[in-house]
């Protein structure tokens, strides 16, 4: 196989470079990567600090995050789109419409900031439901009050990010991701504790130090973007004050409907399956979240490896470059591939080691120990399935993916971990948490096949249209 192969690209002769394709996936996952941990060690420090108020301050802030994260990553996936949509358009040299989007991207995170807001302060009242004692309920209450302010500023830099990352710029939101994470510390402190003339807020002060953290990141992230030679033509694009492009808007919302369905699904197994567990007692749902934590941290790798491919898919196919195309796709799986030998080595080797990273009771390890393990199973179809995922989204072909994850999590591996978990209809004993983890790989391996087909299916069809566009182009540019 040759590093290189001539190809079409808006009707001029290009070279492309398979080594270049790779090191440009590996430049865009790498920082993505690091911008999810910073973001997932926000999440961590906010437990941590409210564990040290109260065991009550904790749960309350648990409960609060609960209700609050479903709804948020819906309309972060609807935003998701941003991205390979200016990739598309870059690709199709017509980049001078990225402002354009991100303008309109950015009306409609603030229309979804505000839906989010609505039905969460609707939602507040089932908390009282969920919360065994009052103090958690107003602790629950008052951090879901806090962090909703923040929201509208949350979305936004998601629009704004989805600028960066369709140009191939993906270290600003790690720089910011990493500068948030730095000031987390000192405003949890801050706020929870009652330092610098603040009152002591315990768990509320979470809420409180998120809210300013989504602030911070929407300004810096558009001092960026404003500042930044790359988009310095779309400056006035993004900043003028005119009414926005209905027809742009609901192009974005119905290619990202689709993910922030799918994204609200995955989300909601995995609070489900706490609430399956939960009478069966704390060394089960003690476990289940340890092995939830440790796959978290895992997903990261390839979830960013997931968006590069979108980025890139989309780009090539603008561009109408096959072999791009191709090689961006076949990478894209490499890459995948090889952290998840990483990965399932590390948890296999080391898997008691980490479990008491978190606790340190005979009972869990052992029992979180056999959950990791699963968790390391899992990640092969999580791999292939994340993926397929982000190549559909850079194809525009998201409507199969809500109806696929839907599908495969709650029609097949729910039901699967209920059963296992709880019933002894399939076997002799009760399952517990380890009965939730097989489901949870049969709704995986289900979404990775049908997704891989789907994926497959796409591909083949932008192939024939990319071949027949490019004998277009290329008689017209030998004539």
């Amino acid at each position: 196989m040759t590093t290189t192969d001539s190809n079409y690209v808006n009707g001029q002769k290009t070279t492309c470079s398979r080594r270049t394709e790779l090191k440009t996936i590996a430049y865009l996952a790498l920082p993505v990567l690091i911008a999810n941990v910073c973001n997932m060690g926000m999440g961590f420090v906010d437990t941590i600090v409210a564990g040290k108020a109260s065991a009550v301050d904790m749960a309350g802030v648990a409960i609060g995050a609960s209700l609050f994260n479903p709804l948020q990553l819906f309309a972060i996936g609807i935003l998701m789109v941003i991205g390979p949509l200016i990739a598309n358009y870059r690709g199709q040299s017509s980049g001078n419409r990225s402002g354009v989007v991100t303008y309109n991207g950015i009306w409609l995170a603030l229309i979804l900031g505000i839906g989010v807001i609505v039905l969460e302060l609707l939602l507040i009242p089932m908390l009282r439901w969920i919360s065994p004692e009052l103090k958690m309920y107003e602790v629950a209450k008052g951090y879901l009050h806090a962090v909703l302010w923040g929201v509208p500023a949350n979305l936004t830099f998601i629009a704004l990010r989805g600028l960066n990352e369709g140009a191939n710029m993906t270290r600003p939101a790690m720089l910011v991701g990493i500068a948030s994470l730095l000031l987390n510390i000192p405003l949890n402190y801050m706020f929870a504790f009652g330092a610098m003339g603040m009152p002591a807020l315990g768990g509320v002060g979470c809420g409180v130090a998120t809210a300013v953290i989504y602030w911070f990141q929407a300004i810096a992230m558009f001092g960026i973007v404003y500042i930044h030679p790359v988009h310095r033509r779309y400056r006035r694009q993004i900043i003028a004050l005119r009414r926005p492009n209905i027809n742009l808007m609901e192009r974005v919302l119905k290619v990202g409907f689709p993910v922030g369905i799918s994204m609200f699904c995955e989300v909601l197994l995995f609070c489900g399956s706490s609430l399956v567990l939960a009478p069966l007692g704390a060394i089960e749902v003690g476990s289940h979240q340890i092995a939830c934590n440790v796959s978290g941290m895992m997903f990261m790798l390839p979830l960013s490896i997931g968006l590069a491919a979108s980025i890139r898919v989309a780009y090539h196919t603008g561009a109408c470059d096959s072999i791009g195309l191709r090689s961006s796709i076949i990478f894209s799986f490499g890459f995948v591939l090889c952290t998840f030998v990483v990965t399932f080595l590390t948890v296999i080797l080391l898997n008691k080691q980490i479990v008491s990273l978190f606790n340190d009771e005979p009972a869990i390890i052992t029992t979180a120990s056999v959950l990791i393990f699963l968790s390391a199973i899992y990640q092969l179809p999580d791999c292939i399935q994340v993926v397929s995922a982000g190549i559909l989204r850079g194809f525009r072909d998201t409507a199969p993916i809500s109806i696929i994850t839907f599908i495969s999590y709650w029609i097949i591996g729910f039901p699967i971990g209920v059963i296992l978990s709880r019933t002894t209809w399939v076997t002799q004993e009760i399952m517990g948490a380890r009965g939730v983890w097989i489901g949870f790989i049969c709704g995986l391996i289900s979404a990775a096949i049908l997704l891989l087909v789907r994926m497959n299916r796409t591909y083949r069809r932008e192939q024939a249209k990319i071949y027949s566009t490019s004998r277009k182009r290329a008689s017209l540019y030998d004539a």
